[in-house]
């Protein structure tokens, strides 16, 4: 029943029109349910007040350290979908259709 849920939710994502989504829902419907529930319970010891290194005791390491890895995950997509579209110039592809081919006449092959 928790896999239905699931992909209820997945699919009602994808329905929506994605012309003005919010990167940080993009970002966060990418991680799977293990993972988000990590980074929930890193956010709640968190705002309950506790030290980062309680958080680490409180959790284990091995659930912290998964904890950390997701929160990275959804930076780095964050930063791949609100970075600026990069256009590469091919100034110099047109300046060589401009020239056209240029031959070397000077080899010894002529």
């Amino acid at each position: 029943m928790k896999s239905l849920s699931n992909l209820e939710r997945r699919i009602t994502v994808l329905e929506r029109p994605t012309t003005n989504s919010d990167p940080f829902e993009i970002a966060i419907n990418k991680l799977n349910d293990n993972e988000f529930g990590l980074i929930e319970e890193y956010r709640s010891l968190c705002k309950a007040g506790f030290a980062v290194e309680q958080v680490r005791e409180m959790m284990g390491d091995e659930s912290y350290q998964m904890a950390v890895e997701a929160i990275q995950k959804v930076d780095q997509e964050l930063q791949r979908l609100t970075a600026p579209p990069v256009r590469q110039t091919i100034a110099n592809v047109s300046k060589r259709r401009k020239r056209g081919l240029e031959i070397d006449h000077s080899s010894e092959d002529w």
